[in-house]
């Protein structure tokens, strides 16, 4: 299947991002563009669902205005694919899509990018 060119590309990160559904850890954020996120994990997720999502906040990046134990923004993502990782077939890697986010929370997310991808 040939895939069309990102229009945002994905930023590598400096370190890991956890992931929860509710209260599940799901495992951690490798990369992350403006449209969406890859995932490492040590179970594969199910394709074409609509995840409820919940990502830890660095404690480097600025939260103003927001509780300090409140580090985390909830948002909606599309798990498109879920194979086993290349590297080690104990892990599996996902990519997802984002369906849903507050605007406020989006703007950490370009923050994020910004500081703390590798270059």
């Amino acid at each position: 299947m040939k895939h069309l060119p990102r229009e945002h590309q994905r930023a590598y990160i400096t370190f890991y991002l956890r992931l929860f559904e509710g209260e599940q850890f799901l495992g951690f954020i490798i990369d992350i563009s403006r449209e969406g996120i890859k995932l490492l994990s040590e179970m594969p997720l199910a394709q074409d669902k609509e995840y409820s999502l919940k990502m830890k906040v660095p404690s480097s990046l600025e939260w103003q205005g927001r509780k300090d134990v409140d580090r985390h923004i909830q948002f909606s993502a599309r798990c498109i694919w879920s194979k086993h990782d290349y590297v080690d077939k104990d892990f599996y890697i996902s990519g997802f899509n984002f369906t849903e986010f507050k605007e406020e929370d989006q703007s950490i997310i370009h923050a994020m990018i910004a500081q703390y991808r590798i270059p």
